[in-house]
């Protein structure tokens, strides 16, 4: 590509960037922004899915290769190979809850434990995020650190928008800090109601428009609501009946909805580190985008399809099934990620 090519194919994508931004901030009232989040949609459909037939070796029906289209934006590059996570607890959660989802944030990355190279880690899921790259080449940062928490009892009430989670996360700077290379997860309890939260959606991610409030940074940041008592069957499955399941798995750490979350917060991040601004990396439209792991939804093992989680690894002394190991032998699910190279979803590197 010639010099003028690059050039100009860089200045398309900061044109785009910015229309993104402005279309994305449409005022109401000349102050409050138009949210338009990107979704994580219920990860199995309301009607059981059905796997693929075959007949004489052959697919009755052969599916078009699912491609997630890369639209010239940026990907989350971190600094100095680190993004950074803070993490923002609404509502109450209890210490037990706190610690596995303190544990899956060290799963990204803890350096004092190596990872173990015969068994399936988060580490080694998030790996795949790395092969997303931006214009210059320049990949997923491979590692995310738990960067600082805050707990907000219920400061905004018990009924949310996301309008008022963006707000959260503006609140936070003061604690934080504003960096636009890092990303806020608002995480709320299962007595607070949030927008569309069970209607369509078990988290969003979003961004913040530049401003006074955000030193003029566009920041990432998502949401995820524990959905323990609103809708397990939808947003905690397969850890709930749904799909072709009638009886629930168990999950790794006994608490349905917080291990619910783990999947939708795991969803979250690789959406976010890989379209962050909702211009890099996914397919269909830009307002209700197939991310990273969004395209393979439902999936969490070999042989899955939505509605079928796919073959699982199950501990001896519990029963609970699981995909990967985190910190501390804490487990987890992940969902599958599509990875680039082979066009296809994987769980690993």
């Amino acid at each position: 590509m010639t010099k003028l090519s690059t050039t100009l194919v860089v200045l398309c994508s900061l044109i785009a960037l910015s229309l993104l931004a402005i279309s994305a901030a449409e005022e109401i009232d000349g102050k409050t922004p138009k949210m338009r989040p990107h979704t994580v949609h219920f990860h199995h459909p309301k009607d059981q899915a059905h796997r693929k037939k075959f007949a004489g070796g052959y697919k009755l029906v052969s599916d078009p290769t699912l491609i997630l289209d890369y639209h010239f934006g940026p990907v989350m590059t971190g600094q100095n190979d680190v993004i950074k996570l803070f993490v923002i607890y609404y509502g109450e959660f209890t210490k037990n809850q706190r610690t596995t989802l303190r544990s899956f944030f060290k799963s990204f990355w803890h350096p004092k434990a190596p990872v173990k190279t015969d068994r399936p880690t988060v580490e080694k899921w998030w790996q795949i995020t790395r092969k997303y790259v931006d214009l210059y080449n320049t990949p997923v940062t491979s590692n995310i650190v738990a960067a600082g928490e805050l707990f907000d009892n219920y400061s905004l009430g018990k009924d949310l928008n996301q309008s008022t989670i963006q707000q959260l996360v503006i609140d936070s700077f003061a604690k934080f800090g504003t960096d636009a290379r890092a990303i806020y997860l608002v995480l709320t309890a299962k007595d607070v109601t949030v927008e569309s939260f069970c209607m369509n959606v078990c988290g969003t991610h979003f961004y913040t428009f530049p401003s006074d409030a955000t030193d003029s940074q566009m920041v990432p940041y998502g949401w995820v609501g524990n959905p323990a008592t609103q809708c397990p069957e939808l947003c905690a499955w397969p850890y709930a009946p749904g799909g072709s399941l009638a009886q629930p798995l168990i999950p790794p750490n006994g608490d349905v909805g917080i291990d619910g979350m783990t999947i939708t917060i795991a969803n979250i991040l690789a959406g976010i580190g890989t379209d962050p601004y909702g211009n890099a990396y996914y397919q269909g439209d830009a307002g209700a985008p197939l991310e990273a792991a969004g395209a393979c939804g439902g999936i969490y093992g070999a042989g899955g399809f939505p509605g079928y989680p796919g073959e699982l690894l199950v501990d001896n002394a519990t029963g609970a099934s699981f995909n990967v190991f985190g910190a501390r032998d804490h487990k987890f699910l992940v969902p599958w990620i599509w990875n680039p190279d082979t066009l296809q979803c994987a769980g690993q590197v």
